[in-house]
């Protein structure tokens, strides 16, 4: 978590699959959607890619595309599948 507080795109990324997954941690999907946001502005394309699949689960399909493509332009190819 200290990396995390210092801007570490790819500790705020791990942190939300612990949140996500319940790894040592309480599931909590509240900051796990906090940590997989700020790894997504940071450009991490995983984190942008699972901010598209949490958009689409709840239907808002709009955003998730966009999410998506953020993602693909990153260099996910499972976002530019899910296109």
């Amino acid at each position: 978590t200290k990396a995390a507080a210092l801007g570490d795109v790819e500790a705020h990324y791990q942190l939300s699959c612990l949140y996500r997954d319940g790894q040592g941690v309480e599931k909590d999907e509240k900051k796990q959607l906090h940590h997989s946001e700020q790894a997504a502005v940071g450009g991490h394309h995983m984190a942008r890619h699972n901010l598209g699949c949490v958009e689409g689960q709840r239907g808002h399909y709009d955003r998730a595309v966009k999410h998506f493509i953020i993602a693909a332009k990153l260099g996910c190819d499972e976002s530019l599948e899910s296109v």
